[in-house]
């Protein structure tokens, strides 16, 4: 026959609270359990947290060899604009310590953009530069061309496009 217990611990007596009770009281005993179910989780949504936490975008390293289209390009944020000597950007391209090099081309209207096509912060720098050029209004859009360069064992290497 089945007892009835006192009012207040009537819940306790129902097989399902019974079977509940002994399942926590398993688990607790077991700290690895504790560790794996609880804390791990917890500590690894703060470790991915602070790995992948909001950061500002990159400011992109560029050159010029031009005072002109450096003060054009150094409205734009994102862009750290080097005013370099004659041929100092090409060399700063091809050892990667600049992403972009801005030069004029052949008319006072054209420019010249080179950069590492294999480089993604080439071509980002690349935008940014032809968009802030034609805020401006130095050149004509038309008048603008990319020169992309790419070899084995350096940076880069002139090949136009």
């Amino acid at each position: 026959m089945h007892r009835v217990p006192p009012e207040g611990g009537r819940w306790l007596s129902h097989p399902l609270a019974q079977l509940t009770l002994v399942r926590m009281r398993e688990f607790i005993r077991e700290p690895e359990a504790l560790f794996w179910s609880l804390l791990f989780p917890i500590l690894l949504a703060a470790g991915l947290g602070v790995a992948f936490r909001n950061r500002p975008p990159d400011v992109l390293k560029i050159a010029t060899e031009d005072a002109a289209l450096a003060a054009a390009l150094r409205k734009e944020p994102m862009l750290d604009v080097q005013l370099r000597a004659a041929g100092g950007g090409e060399q700063a391209v091809r050892t990667g310590e600049v992403a972009l090099l801005v030069a004029r081309g052949g008319g006072a209207d054209t420019v010249v953009y080179r950069f590492d096509d294999t480089n993604p912060e080439g071509r980002a720098a690349r935008m940014l530069a032809d968009a802030a050029i034609q805020r401006s209004g130095t050149t004509n859009r038309s008048l603008s061309r990319a020169q992309s360069s790419t070899a084995c064992g350096s940076r880069s290497r002139g090949t136009a496009r």
